[in-house]
């Protein structure tokens, strides 16, 4: 039986997520999804919009039939940290036979050919790598330049869209790993991943359908409602102020001048550049947004700063490997597939969230975000312990 496994953040879950979980079973033959999904807080380093269980809710309303969470330092680690850590979750399941991803240029055989390069990194492309480098390219563009370099039959556009340079580091993962998961590339449909506009009859971005709900408010107008499937689900969510990083804004400010400035590099993603700019600049503090802004360089990318600034924020000193399956809800025709996970995995499966196993500096991050987002929301704090299983 082929079960596929999607990797995933659905802030919010989106008619374009729909479309890929119906492509994915197409091109699998799949009778089951196991989708990884990152929670509270998302790669960019920033809060979600969405509590982890309203966007699983979402996911298993449309195709879903397993959400578990992704861990802490995975969710907000970057792409390679973020790709290694959910390859290793879906892998430790131990049933997860297929690996389906979004791509803009949805030509499997060219994204492994790259993800094959960078993952043996030959001496002549290191040493094209190190050329830009020193020729002041930041790293992205030394990346491209050095690449293109050493193989000019790469499709430039490989190396600028952000769902293709994922699903490389998908590739990558699953490849060092030497893992069995077959991989799947999905055209990616609708807005392209930058495009902030939600328009009718095209698939917006979760980009975009963020940018509308913030320009309205927290409005979910029927522009915003019609690009998201089973838009109940976020009845709670409508009319209140939208998560954002600024609502955490005076923590970090207070995590800052708490801390002894000169451990700052001693957190995941931290550099000694980074950390000497958060010293210098740290009385220009007026809020979170404002001052990754003010920090980042063209060496330092707004979002590698905003993770970085992040994980001072939750205490995240280095990258773990998964360690658990941390189950956020399931379909109930779909409960078989927690026997044989809980018989064939390799990791732990956890279902309670008073799980011991469950690491401290997760829970402590997931209860600072229902608290910000109470306070915010004005809404009554749900404590994560008391929380039942999502059973659809």
């Amino acid at each position: 039986m082929n079960v596929v496994g999607i990797i995933a953040e659905y802030n919010p879950f989106h008619q374009g997520h729909r479309f890929h979980l119906e492509q994915a079973r197409r091109l699998t033959g799949a009778s089951l999804t196991v989708v990884a999904m990152s929670g509270n807080y998302v790669q960019r380093g920033v809060p979600a919009m969405f509590d982890k269980y309203t966007r699983a809710k979402a996911a298993l309303s449309n195709g879903a039939d397993l959400v578990l969470e992704l861990p802490l330092q995975t969710a907000t680690g970057s792409a390679e940290y973020f790709a290694s850590g959910a390859v290793r979750l879906l892998a430790g399941t131990g049933v997860v036979t297929d690996l389906c991803f979004g791509s803009e240029c949805a030509d499997t055989a060219a994204l492994r050919h790259l993800a094959d390069l960078l993952a043996g990194e030959p001496d002549r492309y290191r040493s094209l790598l190190r050329e830009s480098l020193r020729a002041g390219s930041p790293w992205p563009k030394a990346r491209a330049e050095a690449l293109h370099r050493f193989d000019p039959s790469i499709p430039s556009e490989l190396l600028e869209s952000p769902n293709d340079l994922l699903a490389v580091e998908y590739l990558k993962a699953l490849r060092r790993s030497k893992s069995p998961i077959r991989a799947h590339a999905v055209q990616r449909k609708g807005a392209s991943y930058h495009r902030l506009q939600v328009e009718p009859e095209v698939f917006a971005s979760a980009g975009g359908i963020r940018q509308a709900l913030l320009e309205g408010q927290g409005i979910f107008s029927a522009p915003v409602c019609a690009q998201l499937p089973s838009c109940g689900v976020y009845s709670s969510y409508d009319g209140r102020i939208p998560m954002t990083e600024d609502a955490f804004s005076l923590l970090l400010l207070e995590r800052l001048i708490r801390h002894p400035q000169e451990e700052f590099s001693q957190y995941f993603d931290v550099t000694e550049e980074l950390a000497n700019r958060i010293r210098n600049h740290l009385d220009e503090f007026t809020s979170f947004s404002c001052f990754t802004d003010l920090l980042k360089t063209r060496n330092l990318t707004r979002t590698a700063v905003s993770r970085a600034l992040l994980h001072i924020l939750l205490n995240i000193r280095a990258w773990e490997p998964p360690q658990i399956l941390r189950v956020l809800g399931f379909r109930r025709d779909a409960e078989p597939l927690l026997a044989r996970i809980a018989a064939c995995g390799h990791l732990p499966l956890v279902t309670s969230p008073s799980d011991p196993s469950i690491p401290e500096d997760w829970l402590y991050a997931d209860r600072l975000y229902e608290r910000v987002r109470s306070l915010l929301q004005k809404q009554p704090y749900r404590n994560e312990f008391r929380r039942k299983l999502l059973v659809l």
